[in-house]
């Protein structure tokens, strides 16, 4: 091929340490003991996997290796979805709290997907990220061990995870402050609220959170909607149950709701009280006026980045797990049940 020609031939796919260890016969976490040169792994592993590495020309990543020594002033951030306004939030408090401390971000949109947040991984390892902060988990176990074979500190915002640091709201009591504050109102017939913006692991808790809340103030529990946010707000009118009080599992869901009730001719909240969870910016404005259950987003932001520091600086012990309170915030969306 000359000088300057755009031809291409095939692509070269560099081997991993995955193909190392299929090779070898060994899990990967051998390969990495062999690579790091852990003293524990016997001769004879030890031998295979270096020649495994040899016959296929296996390169280790010594970035990731030497991530320790070697770190740069950048912090990787993990999102499921930034058509949430919560995460865009959450990583703008985040990266004001990161730069006071001399750091830089960079944000990857993962849609809560395993594989997507193990591509993500790779590419912050070469940039050489001195941590990451997983504002959102697909909850893969597969993830947790990646990071403790590259040894990248890391930690969960917003929600937790017994594999890593993390920081989140207490749920279930949240979400009991939205039933609580609906049965005070004089509502009985109750209905959860989800959506696709609506992270799997925190739809569960929520889920279940409000079903014994449910139980507990004497409320009758209407099947769960699952309403399709984008078709709501492409004119859509879906259905929803003949409840009288809503708990919606995040804010964006409650706005889509507020606003399909409206469309079927319901009026919140003389004929219908919704209540989200978040306490996005967006609930204060005077057109939108949700009551909602509002996470202390600056704290948060705050908390993790300092469980995350402490991890690039070489703190030890187990995971730590900080949970905050929420606060039941009321607005114009709820009032007293007609009936």
């Amino acid at each position: 091929m000359s000088v300057g020609s755009t031809e291409r031939g095939p692509r070269v796919t560099r081997p991993t340490i995955v193909d190392v260890a299929v090779r070898s016969g060994v899990s990967k976490s051998t390969v990495s003991n062999v690579i790091r040169g852990v003293s524990a792994v016997s001769p004879r592993l030890r031998e295979r996997v270096q020649a495994a590495i040899a016959e296929l020309g296996y390169r280790p990543n010594g970035i990731a290796r030497q991530l320790v020594q070697r770190r740069t002033s950048t912090l990787g951030l993990f999102v499921g979805d930034l058509g949430n306004p919560f995460y865009g939030e959450l990583v703008k408090l985040f990266e004001r709290h990161a730069h006071l401390h001399g750091f830089t971000t960079m944000v990857s949109n993962t849609d809560g997907s395993s594989e997507r947040e193990t591509a993500s991984v790779d590419g912050f390892l070469e940039r050489r990220v001195a941590g990451l902060a997983l504002l959102q988990s697909s909850g893969d176990p597969a993830l947790a061990e990646l990071l403790r074979l590259e040894s990248v500190p890391a930690v969960v915002v917003s929600s937790h995870d017994p594999s890593f640091d993390s920081v989140g709201v207490d749920e279930e009591k949240g979400v009991f402050l939205a039933v609580q504050h609906l049965a005070e109102l004089g509502h009985r017939r109750l209905a959860y609220v989800t959506s696709a913006y609506v992270e799997e692991r925190t739809n569960r808790i929520r889920h279940a959170s409000f079903a014994i809340a449910c139980v507990e103030h004497g409320c009758e529990q209407s099947e769960p909607l699952h309403l399709d946010v984008d078709a709501v707000l492409a004119g859509a009118v879906p259905a929803a149950p003949e409840a009288t009080g809503f708990v919606a599992a995040n804010d964006l869901t409650a706005i889509a709701l507020v606003e399909a009730l409206g469309r079927q001719g319901r009026s919140t909240p003389d004929e219908a009280s919704v209540v989200g969870f978040d306490g996005i910016a967006l609930t204060a404005l005077a057109g939108v006026g949700l009551t909602t259950v509002a996470q202390p987003l600056e704290e948060m932001a705050r908390t993790g980045l300092q469980l995350l520091l402490d991890r690039v600086g070489e703190a030890d012990g187990p995971p730590r797990n900080v949970v905050l309170e929420p606060r039941l915030v009321v607005r114009t969306t709820t009032g007293r049940s007609g009936g």
